[in-house]
């Protein structure tokens, strides 16, 4: 295929030696062309007349004529028998129309049009996280799992994207989907970059060795309260005792401000009980 613009730039730039016929296949006119030139600057250095500029002359004029000439009067003429770049396109296309006509043609007209919804965000989801532009990723991805919300890797790609967000909860979570849905691919969960945040977690470890499942929240196990037995308490008749049990009191308040341990406190305790 022969370019218009190419031929016109070619006889402007070198057509004084015919470069362009060359491009065009027309090699007899082009070895004219070169043997003109030559021809001419050789007279030229001979006579100090100037019939060098003849061959330059024919090749500028060659220009005007490419550069003006319209496009399908070209592919007429030096692209024959080929097609022109818009028809390899049209061709192109009612190709693509015939693949796309026979891949749905089974298929109902509803079902095509949600398959290609969820194509969409998905194609636009990872489009955005290549483009850095992770909160519409999510989005996407988000939308694309209310349409079909058991497909392990775009669970995958939520807990990737959350993790970039610095978002470990929702990342675990879809990680945990993904992996119960089949995602086995569990090089990529400890080697994949943009799950660094996550594998950072304190809770990953822990995240690993329960199957890539979170464990159940443990709750707190209740603190044992400091109090005195009726055995050891002081009788509160005697003044002694109370003075005691005050200083206890203040030794408490000490403790539960972080002046002393609790170690120190028992000591303490102690020493005032004895």
């Amino acid at each position: 295929m022969k370019n218009k613009t190419v031929t016109g730039f070619l006889a402007l730039f070198f057509g004084f030696f015919g470069v362009h016929r060359f491009y065009l296949g027309q090699r007899f006119l082009g070895v004219v062309h070169f043997m003109l030139a030559v021809f001419t600057i050789m007279i030229s250095a001979e006579t100090g007349l100037p019939f060098a500029l003849l061959p330059g002359l024919i090749g500028l004029i060659d220009a005007i004529l490419f550069f003006a000439m319209p496009k399908t009067d070209f592919d007429d003429k030096y692209n024959s028998g080929k097609y022109s770049y818009a028809q390899h396109q049209d061709r192109r296309e009612r190709r693509r129309e015939r693949r796309t006509t026979r891949r749905h043609r089974h298929f109902p007209p509803q079902h095509r049009k949600e398959n290609n919804s969820y194509e969409m965000l998905k194609s636009k989801g990872i489009q955005a996280f290549r483009d850095y532009q992770f909160e519409e990723a999510a989005e996407y991805f988000e939308e694309a799992l209310a349409i079909q919300s058991d497909d392990a890797a775009m669970h995958f790609n939520l807990a990737c994207t959350y993790s970039i967000m610095e978002e470990a909860s929702p990342a675990f979570f879809h990680l945990e989907e993904a992996v119960e849905l089949g995602f086995d691919k569990y090089e990529k969960i400890h080697q994949h970059d943009a799950l660094a945040y996550l594998r950072s977690q304190a809770a990953f470890d822990a995240f690993v060795d329960n199957g890539y499942c979170r464990p159940a929240p443990q709750l707190p196990e209740p603190e044992e309260e400091d109090t005195l037995s009726l055995e050891t308490a002081p009788a509160p008749t005697k003044t002694a005792s109370q003075s005691v049990l005050d200083q206890i009191v203040e030794l408490g308040k000490l403790r539960d401000k972080g002046v002393l341990t609790q170690e120190e406190f028992a000591q303490q305790k102690q020493k005032l009980l004895e």
